[in-house]
């Protein structure tokens, strides 16, 4: 009966987490600057795996790359903030 009980907990947490939105803020940048700096990310880190042969295998993988982006914008000011 335990483990019902978390089974239940652990859908709703899940079911909970993927109706919250975010959305990017920096404290002294507008808006439709992020485009910019999101750009200027992305371009960033296709330059090092054009550069690092190596590495080029991992350009492919979308959730490494978003989170390279991610932390490039958190770097420049951006911060991630859950919708109300």
């Amino acid at each position: 009966m335990r483990w019902l009980h978390v089974v239940t907990v652990l859908l709703m947490a899940t079911v909970w987490s993927a109706c919250s939105s975010t959305h990017w803020v920096h404290p002294t940048k507008k808006e439709e600057f992020l485009t910019y700096d999101w750009n200027q990310c992305e371009r960033d880190w296709l330059n090092k795996m054009a550069v690092n042969p190596g590495a080029a295998g991992m350009a492919d993988n979308q959730s490494l790359m978003r989170q390279r982006i991610y932390a490039c914008l958190k770097q420049k000011g951006w911060r991630q903030i859950e919708n109300e």
